[in-house]
């Protein structure tokens, strides 16, 4: 009797796993991309996702992920939301290359009245990446922007800081450089959910 009830709970149990959707997920490059996700207690939903290149080599799969999909840069750009960027790394990259990508890349996107603006922002953040080691392939970078608090960022669950930038100059800055004009068009434009790319 025992064994006939125990059976019956195990074959409920089994059939309502069966019932229960999917996590649809797509996958670029061998990284496995969630179609929705759960971030700081807000539901979000893939705008795009896409693989960032530094000359011929692909560095990383981006993905973006907002409170509803949006295709205008200018929208993705505004912290008017939550918002998370997480970056998949596709190869190996040492500290002193990370700290020049992301100052070369700010200074592109930004104005000179922008960056007097944010340069405290912008030096927390290069001696952030300079104490690295390097990042490695299959490392988890997330930067997120969490309304009422700022932006946050992690490596491999771990945190960058442990206070957020409120600046939304900071990260609108930031977001321009995954989505600004100067970015190839392709890769903002698999971000802005407007193509694909990868694969």
């Amino acid at each position: 009797m025992r064994f006939s009830l125990w059976s019956s709970l195990c074959v409920s149990f089994v059939m309502a796993a069966a019932a229960l959707p999917a996590q649809a997920v797509i996958e670029i490059e061998g990284v496995q991309v969630e179609e929705s996700i759960v971030a700081n207690g807000y539901k979000l939903v893939l705008n795009g996702a896409g693989v960032r290149k530094r000359g011929y080599f692909k560095s990383d799969v981006v993905a973006l992920y907002m409170p509803e999909r949006k295709t205008s840069a200018e929208a993705v750009m505004k912290p008017t939301g939550a918002r998370r960027l997480t970056l998949v790394l596709l190869r190996d990259i040492p500290s002193s290359t990370i700290t020049r990508y992301f100052i070369g890349d700010f200074k592109t996107v930004a104005t000179d009245a922008e960056f007097k603006q944010v340069i405290n922002e912008v030096g927390q953040m290069g001696q952030i990446y300079g104490s690295m080691n390097k990042v490695s392939k299959g490392d988890v970078v997330i930067i997120d922007w969490i309304p009422g608090q700022g932006m946050l960022g992690s490596i491999n669950g771990k945190p960058l800081t442990d206070k957020a930038w409120s600046s939304p100059l900071f990260f609108e800055l930031y977001m321009r450089m995954y989505v600004g004009p100067s970015v190839p068009v392709d890769f903002r434009n698999a971000l802005l959910g407007v193509s694909k790319q990868g694969g």
